[in-house]
């Protein structure tokens, strides 16, 4: 009997490291897959919001900031639960909104960086931190 615990505990010896490792990597990566969800969410509601705006609020250069600003605050409101600091960029046609001077945008574009830091400091130099650089762009559908 005694022969049979100790085979139990050399095959637990040799099976947990390559379960533990396992383990890391499906929280990692389970980690960044989170991020990206509410990344890509916030990026919607944004998107969503700023596609529908009135064309008489872009087509100033005040309103359109406003307009501009009010969408990175949705998407800034959206990505809090994050509990990182991410920066957000608006843009029209690919220039700032508030450079459109009357011109109708045809694309609304957001873009989003965020930091993903690393759960497991000192585990591991391959484990570093990750940032997530993403972009949506819609077709801007206001009237």
């Amino acid at each position: 009997m005694k022969r049979v615990r100790g085979a139990v505990a050399l095959e637990l010896a040799l099976v947990l490291p390559t379960l533990m490792v396992l383990l890391v990597v499906v929280l990692y990566y389970g980690r960044l897959a989170y991020h990206y969800a509410i990344v890509q969410k916030s990026m919607e509601a944004g998107t969503r919001y700023l596609s529908s705006v009135p064309f008489i609020n872009i087509r100033t250069s005040a309103l359109a900031q406003h307009e501009s600003n009010l969408t990175q605050a949705i998407v800034q409101t959206e990505l809090a639960s994050l509990g990182n600091t991410a920066l957000v960029a608006v843009s029209c046609n690919s220039a700032p909104c508030n450079m459109l001077s009357g011109v109708t945008p045809a694309t609304i574009s957001i873009t989003v960086r965020v930091d993903v830091p690393n759960i497991f400091p000192g585990y591991g130099e391959e484990l570093l931190d990750q940032q997530l650089h993403i972009v949506r762009t819609v077709r801007y559908a206001g009237n």
